[in-house]
């Protein structure tokens, strides 16, 4: 097999097959591993982010196998970039507030989980709330009822403190009346 690099993932990851995406999905996986895709993966930045985009459009994929392999591969670029990847955070945090609505609990679940890891790793937990707090007003009940149960697991792991909780609190009350009851009784546990 041919050495691999951003120039070929870039190409590859705009495919819409689901069969060629999971393969090419698995190939841009074991790349991240690997101890030398650091310089590669900035060397074009410009690249870089056409390829984060077309993995965002994996995540909001009406396939989960498609959707799950796009957040897995998010979180590998999280975990090689770090910091780094602040940039691409409001292009990602769109389609993690749709997941968090899928109809499947592991789709919801990995979504939730990256979001947690944007703020562990990426940038401060209220930076990651500035972007996502437009999730209180999505149209999906789910998708807000994710919104809330994530902020329950951001004040769990991270506290009060990196929050503005004012900030928060006008889009909390909206909540108290919204028509799913559940939405409800997550507003109230936090």
């Amino acid at each position: 097999m041919e050495p691999r690099s951003m120039e070929y993932f870039c190409a590859q990851v705009q495919q819409k097959d689901v069969g060629g995406r999971l393969q090419v999905g698995q190939e841009l996986l074991l790349y991240l591993g690997a101890p030398g895709a650091i310089p590669d993966l900035e060397e074009d930045l410009g690249r870089l982010g056409k390829t984060v985009d077309a993995l965002t459009d994996w995540v909001g994929s009406s396939n989960y196998r498609v959707s799950l392999m796009g957040l897995e591969i998010l979180s590998a670029f999280v975990d090689k970039l770090s910091t780094r990847f602040k940039s691409y955070v409001a292009m990602v945090i769109v389609a993690l507030i749709d997941r968090m609505g899928d109809a499947k609990d592991k789709v919801r679940d990995e979504a939730q989980t990256l979001i947690l890891k944007l703020m562990d790793q990426v940038a401060p937990p209220m930076y990651i709330w500035e972007q996502l707090a437009s999730g209180f007003k999505h149209k999906n009940f789910r998708s807000r009822e994710g919104v809330c149960l994530c902020l329950i697991e951001t004040l769990n792991i991270f506290g009060a403190q990196p929050l503005v909780i004012s900030k928060l609190v006008p889009h909390l009350c909206i909540l108290f009346g919204d028509s799913n009851s559940q939405i409800r009784n997550d507003i109230c546990q936090i």
